[in-house]
């Protein structure tokens, strides 16, 4: 089957999907990331709002992290509202944040003692609605917590959060 066959299958698969969950009426917006290379691989053409986003840092080290963190705080700056940042250790750093676009007075930090309590913080600012992005750093999301997010967020079509 050839590429744009295959594509064409995708798309038609995903209409009768959201037409059997009730989304046919209502559009997602996506924020592009303005490089074709990119946009033309996601659907839409970009990173859904409203949606669970998994960015992982590819590696143990803390670079890794730290760059997955700026990637994240690079889209969350090119969004409009707060952005709710929760995290289990104090060691997100402001400065570079405002580097990457994001300026210290729009994020809304939760610092909690647990992931557990990470999880909980992100699925209540989720609920809360209409902030910019919602972040959590976590070591590892268990898919029974991802799954939960995502129906979360799709029975709340008002909520435009990441």
């Amino acid at each position: 089957m050839s590429q744009s066959a295959s594509t064409a299958v995708l798309s038609e698969l995903r209409e009768r999907i959201a037409h059997l969950e009730g989304a046919a009426g209502r559009q997602k917006t996506v924020l592009p990331f303005g490089v074709s290379d990119i946009d033309d691989c996601l659907p839409g053409g970009g990173l859904a709002y409203g949606a669970l986003h998994e960015v992982a840092g590819g590696g143990n080290g803390a670079v890794d992290g730290a760059a997955a963190g700026l990637f994240v705080g690079g889209i969350a700056a090119r969004t409009k509202g707060k952005v709710v940042w929760c995290f289990t250790r104090a060691d997100l750093f402001a400065p570079a944040l405002a580097q990457v676009g994001l300026h210290p007075d729009r994020v809304i930090y939760v610092e909690a003692g647990r992931e557990e309590d990470v999880l909980a913080s992100f699925e209540e600012a989720l609920r809360y609605g209409g902030l910019g992005a919602v972040v959590a750093e976590l070591v590892r999301l268990p898919m029974v917590a991802s799954r939960r997010l995502q129906l979360g967020i799709l029975c709340d079509p008002d909520d435009h959060s990441e």
